[in-house]
């Protein structure tokens, strides 16, 4: 037998590419876009689920400005409390609020606007009728809680220049003196 001339079961000396129809012919849109079916249906689910968790962190985020805003409230209630129930007491309070709060603002809508603050006081009249002594502005990035009462304020005192009495929010912190002196009923603040 000569060198090269080896011979297979069928006689034939060289390999065929017909013998191998075990292999799936492709289809022809694969041959169009040159990725299979699975792989397109792949980056689909994965440009979806990517949506998916977008939304879901926008919504996380969203919950935690809500969340600051309540916490902010019920601590500056508790202090102005606190304050209240002191013979004698003056200090900061300091509290965080989402950066897309502008203004922290104390009024008595039942009273005329005016002061500095009389254009978002404008705004605030919205709420009029409602037992509410702090309000947030603007209103509508206050997560549907734009305003809260406030027990032991002495209105008389905070609004008596400006109706309303706005403390601007700086990158987020908005800080007030909260005090109450000998022989006064309620809490002021500055």
């Amino acid at each position: 037998m000569k060198r090269g001339n080896v011979k297979n079961k069928k006689g034939n000396s060289r390999f065929s590419f017909e013998d191998l129809y075990l292999l799936p012919k492709q289809k022809r849109s694969q041959q169009i876009l040159g990725i299979s079916f699975g792989v397109i249906f792949s980056l689909i689910l994965i440009i979806f689920f990517i949506g998916i968790a977008f939304i879901v962190i926008k919504h996380f985020l969203n919950l935690q400005n809500c969340t600051e805003l309540g916490i902010f409230v019920n601590n500056f209630e508790a202090d102005v409390k606190k304050t209240w129930g002191s013979p004698i007491d003056s200090h900061v309070f300091k509290g965080t609020v989402p950066s897309s709060i502008e203004y922290v603002c104390f009024a008595d809508l039942s009273r005329p606007i005016k002061g500095t603050y009389a254009n978002v006081g404008d705004d605030l009249g919205l709420f009029e009728g409602k037992n509410a002594q702090l309000f947030f502005f603007p209103t509508a990035q206050a997560c549907d809680m734009p305003y809260h009462p406030i027990e032991h304020l002495d209105m008389n005192v905070i609004i008596r220049r400006d109706n309303p009495y706005c403390v601007p929010v700086i990158e987020g912190v908005m800080k007030i003196l909260i005090k109450k002196d000998s022989g006064e009923a309620l809490v002021t603040i500055a």
